[in-house]
């Protein structure tokens, strides 16, 4: 399951065609006409999840076929985001080559609720949209959501790897208790999930309802994690974290590989900036999620912990449309800050590279990257 995390419009296409540039140049353009529409299930039908039928079909999504201005064959993806999101961080719950109908799995929707912030053992309510594309066209999205209820469970392992929980009282949704605990969707060491912070206090735990299993704010220190700056040690007699940051909705991430825990503003990326270059992880690519999200942690501070590369070049991105090898407009290189006044880390410099990009010259290691756009200042911790 891919989170699109930028833009919808970041779709596969269905036929990848060979031909001479005058083949190009004689191609008439195809555009699009109708949206698809989703015309089964019935609006705020109610899913109740249970994990003994994970693998069993959780709905059948039937829509009305997409027409463009010729005779082409379609592919489709079925999405879902949050009630009245506006589907930039929106969960792809599968696709089809043509056909106007997928069938959904139990699994597949409980993850993909979860991941967008649904709390176990409530009804929260999600709108489900199609997408569809194809080669040299236009993509088009539905005009009109269906929006359905989901009651989700709590998975004991999800994809690959054991989910983790979050209690306390900087959690809203959660308290200092299991009822309501907030539930971390683990892919591949990663975990994720979207919560309500207020400025309070929380711990980690890697088994529900187990008060013993607790990770405080000291054990991810002293195993080497870099953490984001709207978090400290609340010095609380149980070294619980306290977040610090602007109240609101959040994106917690835990990412068990390269050793970070980010906590970002909105429900979407649609507020981030992005880094991109080969002092990255993702090299000089936007493919899949190469790209490293810069994200909003608070008014006008921009900040992740990354694994920067020493010697090598990257540059700030404003804006991320979410396709493979479309994000190259907005930038800003390390002349822009310069002239602007910013004061910037000694460790960061003028590339010299043609496009005046940043230069990294500190240890390759995983380093807490922050933008200040307040207080105009570029540092690295």
């Amino acid at each position: 399951m891919k989170i699109i995390t930028k833009s919808i419009v970041a779709l596969y296409a269905i036929l990848a065609l060979s031909c001479s540039v005058e083949d190009v140049q004689d191609r008439p353009v195809i555009q699009g006409i109708d949206t698809p529409e989703l015309v089964a299930p019935e609006n705020d039908k109610l899913y109740t999840l249970v994990e003994e039928n994970a693998n069993n079909v959780a709905e059948r999504f039937v829509w009305s076929a997409a027409t463009y201005g010729g005779d082409v064959e379609i592919g489709y993806k079925l999405m879902i985001d949050v009630k009245d999101g506006d589907f930039t961080n929106a969960i792809e719950l599968g696709g089809t080559a043509g056909a106007t109908q997928l069938e959904v799995s139990v699994k597949t929707l409980n993850d993909a609720v979860l991941s967008l912030g649904a709390i176990t053992g409530e009804a929260s309510s999600f709108d489900v949209k199609v997408v569809s594309s194809l080669s040299g066209a236009e993509t088009m999205i539905s005009t009109i959501p269906l929006t359905i209820l989901v009651n989700a469970y709590a998975p004991a392992v999800a994809n690959n790897c054991p989910n983790q929980y979050a209690v306390g009282a900087g959690i809203v949704s959660a308290g200092w208790g299991w009822s309501t605990p907030l539930t971390l969707v683990c892919n591949d060491n990663v975990l994720v999930s979207s919560a309500d912070l207020i400025n309070d206090t929380f711990r980690f735990f890697t088994t529900k309802d187990d008060w013993g299993s607790g990770r405080n704010y000291p054990w991810y220190v002293d195993g080497g994690y870099k953490i984001s700056s709207n978090l400290e040690n609340a010095l609380d007699g149980d070294s619980n974290f306290k977040f610090t940051g602007t109240p609101g909705i959040h994106r917690v991430k835990i990412d068990e590989n390269s050793k970070t825990i980010t906590v970002v503003q909105g429900e979407t990326a649609a507020s981030s900036f992005w880094l991109v270059g080969a002092a990255t992880p993702g090299g000089w690519s936007w493919s899949g999620e190469n790209e490293t999200e810069l994200g909003l942690i608070n008014n006008g501070i921009y900040e992740v912990p990354v694994t920067l590369t020493s010697g090598e070049a990257f540059r700030v991105f404003l804006g991320n449309d979410g396709t493979d090898d479309g994000n190259w407009g907005s930038s800003n290189n390390f002349p822009f800050y310069v002239a602007a006044g910013y004061t910037i880390s000694p460790e960061l410099e003028n590339a010299g590279d043609g496009d005046s990009n940043f230069k990294y010259t500190g240890p390759t290691a995983v380093r807490l990257f922050k933008i200040d756009t307040v207080a105009k200042t570029i540092t690295l911790n």
